[in-house]
């Protein structure tokens, strides 16, 4: 049996609930397209996963590829995040999980400072009339 890591099976519930809980339907209005890269030191930063929180609404999140480049999701059906200010989260922690045939894979700590995830510091505002390209130049130093 597989078991997602702790950060990538938080996405996953968000993005299951439904949309009823407290952000408009299916195809949301307000819900524009995002994507970027991110970097750590000047290096695309991989499997990280980015959180865009819009506030009291549903958060939107994707993982970054080798490349450090991510897109959206703020359903399985809908790219993209809410329009408005957004407060970021990016963080590489993943807690433990096992392979499809029940080996352990190791949890990973977290290699970034906590002003990039716990305590962010990151903010991106969405625009329903531009493109939405928000990247993320990081720094290890604390």
């Amino acid at each position: 049996m597989y078991r997602p890591s702790l950060c990538c099976a938080l996405f996953c519930l968000l993005l299951s609930l439904p949309v009823s809980l407290g952000c408009g339907q299916r195809g949301d209005k307000q819900i524009f397209a995002v994507e970027g890269t991110v970097t750590l030191d000047g290096k695309p930063l991989s499997n990280a996963t980015v959180l865009f929180i819009p506030g009291q609404s549903r958060p939107s999140g994707a993982m970054t590829d080798e490349n450090g480049y991510y897109e959206l999701n703020y359903t399985d059906h809908q790219k993209g995040a809410r329009i408005g200010l957004n407060r970021v989260q990016i963080t590489t922690a993943q807690g433990p999980s096992e392979t499809a045939d029940g080996q352990p894979i190791a949890a990973v700590p977290e290699t970034l400072p906590i002003r990039y995830h716990a305590r962010s510091e990151l903010e991106f505002t969405v625009s329903g009339d531009q493109a939405n390209v928000a990247n993320f130049a990081l720094t290890s130093r604390k």
